[in-house]
């Protein structure tokens, strides 16, 4: 007998996610430090520029579920394999484009699906199978991970922005998104613990057992007939509007309040930063307490944190408060969710359902950061698609406390002796 490993491989395959997480996420929050140099550049407005990137966003979310699909049947291996190299060329080439048509191609369909395939879902759909006891940990991994991407990417990229230019970043940009994350996806990457012959926590396996018991699935078609699919899936796309109007808006709107654009970015940063030291701490929790409580805090918390960001004027200090204290709300939703979905609908089905609540995230991704355009343009502000934003987080904390958690994946019954 092979003796055991100190550490369980799926911590191997979570911080290899945990990585392609922070990238691809950084890359996705990149697009507010974009935003006023290349609208000058391209002689744009905010509104077009906006609403490109909200149809990068919806083709994003449209990808996802093809792309969890694709992953629960075939494997998450290939799949980042191929959306790595998809991701890097297209972020390369957004440091070539002279016109609103190819900013549409590149963020619509290229982008988008390279996101899709090296993303939080298919993270999510992986990370499920190798953990059951302490899944919402694992998955808070991911959270953490995708907040310190935004923490530290958006910074990074507005100074690269301000020492060479916007063209020149996307280039550095895709070439370290190149070398970083091809090796995880073809080295560490591995699909299940039963494909290794492993177990779910690291526990032993029991003889015979295969790789993919049927009894942790359930079809998407069946789950988007219940509740709870939609309860999950609405509260989501709260959590897509914001993150969208805080990504695309909340450095432009910062500034326009009088901040300085690396203030702006650093209170972003420090938003997503000091998420990642909550992120691990929520996952515990909720591996005590449940996910659904845990999910309901960070909603009615995430509320509190947009009225504050665009309240808060002329106070460099308190605008850091702000972002200090914010981080308990911004890292879990993802995590939780995910969790919740393995939970309800069994843990070999999250590429393909969590998936399709992901489009339903991102459709009000597209939302935010189109709206947050459109109502500036508008109005002369942003107050009032800020103040849309903590309403209808309100709305989701209330609404995801309502969720039945109880699981609808139908266990396989096992073939007895004797035929009964």
């Amino acid at each position: 007998m092979s003796p055991t490993p100190r550490v369980f491989f799926g911590w191997w395959v979570t911080l290899a996610f945990a990585a392609m997480v922070f990238i691809s996420t950084g890359v996705r929050f990149t697009i507010g430090p974009f935003l006023k140099p290349m609208v000058a550049d391209l002689a744009i407005d905010r509104a077009s520029y906006s609403l490109a990137v909200a149809v990068g966003l919806f083709m994003y979310g449209a990808f996802i579920p093809l792309v969890g699909w694709i992953v629960d049947r075939i494997g998450a291996r290939p799949v980042t394999i191929v959306g790595t190299l998809l991701l890097a060329a297209s972020v390369a080439a957004g440091g070539l484009v002279t016109s609103l048509w190819q900013l549409y191609v590149l963020h619509g369909v290229a982008m988008a699906l390279g996101l899709a395939a090296t993303g939080h879902v298919v993270a999510s759909a992986v990370v499920t199978r190798w953990f059951s006891r302490r899944r919402a940990t694992a998955l808070s991994v991911l959270g953490g991970a995708s907040m310190a991407g935004m923490s530290l990417l958006v910074p990074v990229v507005m100074g690269l922005i301000l020492a060479v230019g916007w063209r020149a970043t996307y280039g550095v940009i895709g070439a370290g998104l190149l070398a970083l994350m091809l090796p995880l996806a073809i080295w560490v990457v591995r699909d299940s613990p039963e494909s290794m012959g492993l177990a779910p926590d690291g526990d032993a396996a029991e003889p015979g057992s295969g790789p993919a018991p049927a009894s942790e699935r359930t079809d998407v078609g069946a789950a988007v007939q219940t509740v709870p699919f939609w309860q999950l899936a609405g509260a989501l796309s709260t959590c897509g509007f914001t993150m969208s109007l805080l990504s695309a808006h909340g450095v432009p709107m910062l500034t326009d309040h009088g901040y300085q654009p690396m203030v702006a970015s650093w209170a972003l940063g420090v938003l997503g930063g000091s998420s990642v030291a909550f992120a691990l701490g929520l996952g515990a929790l909720a591996d005590r307490i449940g996910c659904r409580p845990v999910l309901a805090w960070i909603y009615g918390g995430r509320a509190f944190v947009v009225a504050a960001l665009f309240l808060v004027r002329d106070d460099p200090a308190a605008l850091m408060g702000v972002a200090v204290l914010g981080g308990a709300t911004m890292g879990g939703t993802f995590a939780m969710t995910s969790a919740l979905t393995a939970t309800i609908f069994g843990r070999y089905s999250v590429g393909s359902v969590f998936g399709t609540m992901f489009l339903i995230h991102q459709t009000g991704a597209a939302l935010g950061s189109w709206l947050g355009g459109a109502l500036f343009e508008a109005t002369g502000g942003y107050g009032a698609a800020f103040a849309a934003g903590a309403v209808i987080l309100a709305a989701a904390s209330v609404l995801t406390m309502t969720v039945d958690v109880r699981p609808r994946a139908t266990p396989a019954l096992s073939p007895v002796a004797g035929g009964r």
